[in-house]
């Protein structure tokens, strides 16, 4: 993504990695569907992969994100525009988004084991034989944790990168509105897995984990938009959200793969750490 000035003031050009070729696209509809909570691009040429936009202004800072009504705010947007979407997208428009279900998600992890256990040594991607273990039983606990998903909430966009720096926080009217970006990374997947990943992130962001009771409150923030939008029982929305925190690493790491294919030698090595650590994080489900 680069910067430009123009007579109009500053505007945004993003590049799209062909494996996420979809993603200008992508844009231009959430723009359709929720236009006051994503940016709205000004330009989309789907065929190169590019997306122009106006400059947004400020991102979530450190003091945002340490700030747990702010959090509350992010948290409840996230649900408002998850609940906005669901329905309303048809993944076949947008080709190169990765579908997951969660029920596959073991299986894929496994697929994932017998191609870097074939590796050449030397391969950047090539992990220890002892890894690839843990990382077959950490398959085997998906089976299990993703067995217990009802299916109250279908397969929709999981947008898989909500990230502090992927918010704008928009005070133009005097409040706080979340404006969310940066799509690159989604997948066609549970949608709950989105509102972990942020709270992951708020954790790396504060270098602490969130208390319990700040934690708590954040869940239930969400999970009353949710139970609104569906008329749902809580109780299951609630079992839900618990079995879908074991599918964060497995959700980023088949997004990075997809980008491997378009590496360079020089790239794959300098970034191959990425997917290694998404691995690593699979892994550590096996406990």
């Amino acid at each position: 993504m680069r910067c430009y000035p123009s007579v109009e003031g500053l505007v945004w050009f993003k590049e799209n990695n062909p494996g996420h070729r979809f993603e200008a696209g992508l844009a231009a509809a959430l723009a359709r569907l929720a236009p006051y909570d994503v940016i709205v691009p000004i330009a989309v040429d789907r065929a190169r992969n590019w997306l122009l936009t106006d400059d947004q202004g400020r991102t979530l800072t450190h003091p945002d994100v340490r700030h747990q009504p702010t959090r509350r705010i992010v948290v409840r947007a996230l649900a408002q525009l998850q609940c906005t979407l669901l329905g309303r997208l048809n993944v076949a428009d947008h080709p190169g988004i990765i579908e997951l279900a969660p029920s596959t998600a073991g299986d894929r992890v496994r697929a994932v084991v017998e191609e870097w256990a074939s590796l050449q040594p030397g391969h950047p991607l090539r992990a220890e034989p002892d890894m690839l273990k843990r990382v077959q039983v950490a398959a085997e606990v998906l089976d299990r944790r993703t067995a217990s998903l009802s299916d109250i909430v279908p397969l929709d966009l999981e947008l898989n990168d909500v990230y502090p720096a992927n918010i704008f926080a928009d005070r133009s009217t005097g409040v706080l509105r979340p404006r969310f970006f940066d799509f690159g990374n989604a997948i066609w997947g549970h949608p709950f897995v989105s509102l972990h990943g942020f709270l992951d992130s708020v954790a790396e962001w504060t270098r602490a984990p969130l208390s319990r009771t700040d934690h708590a409150e954040l869940l239930d923030v969400y999970l009353a938009v949710w139970r609104d939008h569906l008329d749902a029982d809580p109780r299951v929305l609630r079992r839900n959200l618990a079995a879908t925190e074991a599918l964060v690493g497995v959700h980023r790491l088949v997004s990075w793969l997809r980008l491997v294919p378009y590496a360079d030698p020089i790239e794959l090595r300098t970034r191959a750490e990425i997917p290694r650590q998404y691995l690593a994080t699979v892994a550590e489900l096996a406990g």
